[in-house]
């Protein structure tokens, strides 16, 4: 923690005294603003200097923990609010829902609770802190440390976005070495396997962030998707089994997939490849002949699975969303036609196997 509370009850900020004088300031006692047990005051020679309850404490905050990596981090937000002339507080304890923020921001009637997360944490948990902030009215912004900055995108770095119709998909990373914000937007999906690609901004240039001109798909690309497919299913790759099997029942091939199931980019909310999506859908559009909005509500419930949890959005909202952007585009290309109440279908074209499909496309190139 950075606050403490005095014997007078005031409130004490580590980050407001040098390390000369916080020495001199060790000699009182200090006590957490939420539980009130006496917590001790450390100072490190490299750590961000901070108080810390003592072993065996029961306090919900104790239970967190914090890392260097965190303490030096909301000392860093708090300097950039500055900078801003942005109106802050550190670690207000909100006691009707249980929770403290690592920094409070007050714009005028708004109020928004910054969490700078380091350490792991449940997608439960995610949704629950999300829930508690928004039930008294705060909006949260969830900004992550490097625990959560590799190259490869899991489960938890997907349940951190948020989407925005400037910014598209995109999530906040904190670089504490670096003291740089980033916003990493216009996040999407692409390819198979699947691969998650973005853009990523300095907080000082966000205003000249444009939306990116998505190129469509290459025949390149298109077969190369479709090459991976095949060498998956010579593997008999566990995810690809059933669908191969949903595939084979309705007389087709999965490597055969026509070329209006392959997309160069989709929203980042799907766990299974967007290829296999796609194909699921166009099956369920064949053997119905059509697509009521109630059906695709179901399949969207059906297919949960297939998608990511978004604890910080409407998750069942854009599920359906990502499944009428595909429609959508199948009505460009003639595969369905929308009616009063969902879709007609009107074909595609399958291929036999990979290797049919490959010389059918490279002979229209």
């Amino acid at each position: 923690m950075l606050m403490a509370q005095n014997q007078q009850q005031g409130y004490v900020n580590s980050l407001d005294y040098s390390r000369s004088q916080l020495k001199r300031l060790r000699q009182q006692p200090f006590y957490c603003p939420v539980c009130h047990a006496q917590v001790m005051l450390k100072i490190g020679s490299t750590i961000q200097p901070h108080f810390a309850h003592y072993s065996g404490t029961e306090c919900t905050i104790a239970a967190e923990g914090e890392t260097a990596e965190h303490l030096a981090g909301k000392a860093l937000l708090g300097r950039l609010c500055r900078r801003w002339r942005v109106t802050f507080a550190y670690e207000v304890y909100l006691p009707s829902i249980q929770q403290r923020p690592d920094l409070l921001i007050s714009i005028g009637i708004r109020r928004i609770a910054l969490e700078f997360q380091c350490s792991p944490i449940s997608i439960d948990r995610l949704q629950e802190r999300t829930q508690g902030y928004r039930q008294i009215g705060y909006q949260v912004i969830w900004i992550l440390g490097q625990r959560y900055q590799h190259a490869r995108w899991t489960e938890k770095n997907h349940a951190f976005l948020q989407y925005s119709p400037d910014w598209g998909w995109y999530q906040w990373q904190l670089r504490v070495d670096a003291s740089q914000l980033w916003l990493i937007h216009h996040v999407v999906h692409t390819g198979y396997p699947q691969q998650v690609s973005y853009q990523r901004c300095p907080v000082t240039r966000i205003k000249q962030i444009k939306t990116p001109i998505r190129q469509r798909q290459s025949v390149a690309a298109i077969l190369k998707e479709s090459q991976s497919l095949y060498s998956k299913l010579g593997q008999a790759a566990p995810d690809l089994l059933q669908i191969q099997q949903a595939c084979y029942l309705a007389g087709h091939h999965l490597a055969g997939a026509p070329r209006c199931c392959h997309r160069a980019a989709m929203p980042p909310i799907n766990h299974s490849a967007i290829i296999l999506l796609q194909v699921r859908l166009l099956l369920l559009c064949e053997q119905s002949g059509k697509l009521t909005d109630s059906q695709l509500q179901q399949f969207c419930y059906e297919q949960v699975a297939d998608f990511y949890r978004l604890p910080l959005v409407d998750q069942q909202l854009w599920y359906v969303h990502w499944c009428r952007l595909v429609l959508a585009g199948w009505v460009q290309k003639g595969i369905v036609r929308r009616n009063c109440s969902g879709w007609d279908y009107l074909g595609a074209c399958w291929y036999s196997d990979f290797f049919a499909k490959q010389a059918a496309i490279q002979n229209k190139k």
